[in-house]
């Protein structure tokens, strides 16, 4: 190879390289079905990927966007190219425009605000996004003092710890175990919220990435919550 401009043929060849690499960005899968792609998989976005009638993949985009690509399908799923917009769909459901936007159905909990996107909300019940190896710092919409018991959905252990008056968060206890998809009962004054917890997988690092993420799985206050925080 001749050299161009001056410049050594191996330094080209490295240019046109690391050009091709930077128009290439990864998509990471949120649900799949019929496909062996699985959540948390990574998917190169000028790859073509190819599903068959029946097939369905939903990925977020480093930009926030969410795809939803439902087989036949048989092209590059380029990131932002006809996906939703993670703000434009918070705004949706916010506003009440649609009542079922990128998966999430209006209800409630869409309506709670919290003042950091990493709180685990146990005044309400629904779904809590963790990030992985991380204990989560529990919310509660009241100042109110108390004992709080946590236990899994089928009740096979259950842990205890005094809530303080005047803090309306506290971090879980350190026995309190973090399972991917488990429902957990927190039950502060005799009234049990059911809450989900699912993690963020570990490529799904970038703020409007994991807002997206986020949405999917229902964590709509916590998408809320992130999204301010990168505007």
């Amino acid at each position: 190879m001749r050299a161009t401009g001056g410049l050594p043929a191996l330094a080209v060849a490295a240019l046109i390289w690391g050009a091709a690499s930077a128009a290439a960005t990864e998509l990471v899968v949120v649900e799949a079905r019929g496909v062996s792609l699985k959540q948390g998989d990574a998917v190169d976005d000028a790859q073509p990927l190819k599903l068959l009638d029946g097939q369905m993949v939903t990925l977020v985009a480093d930009d926030g966007s969410i795809l939803t690509l439902r087989g036949p399908y048989d092209q590059a799923p380029k990131g932002g190219n006809g996906g939703v917009d993670v703000a434009g769909a918070l705004a949706a459901l916010a506003t009440g425009k649609a009542q079922n936007v990128a998966g999430v159905v209006r209800s409630a909990n869409t309506e709670v605000h919290l003042p950091d996107p990493w709180l685990v909300d146990v005044s309400h019940a629904g779904v809590a996004c963790v990030r992985p190896g991380e204990r989560p710092v529990l919310w509660r919409a009241s100042e109110s003092g108390g004992t709080l018991t946590m236990m899994p959905a089928d009740r096979s252990w259950r842990a205890q710890t005094d809530w303080p008056a005047g803090s309306p968060t506290l971090q879980a206890p350190s026995n309190f175990p973090i399972k991917d998809g488990r429902t957990y009962l927190a039950d502060f004054g005799g009234k049990p919220v059911a809450v989900t917890l699912t993690q963020i997988p570990p490529k799904v690092t970038n703020p409007r990435m994991q807002a997206a993420w986020m949405l999917e799985k229902g964590c709509v206050a916590q998408a809320e919550a992130l999204l301010k925080t990168v505007r």
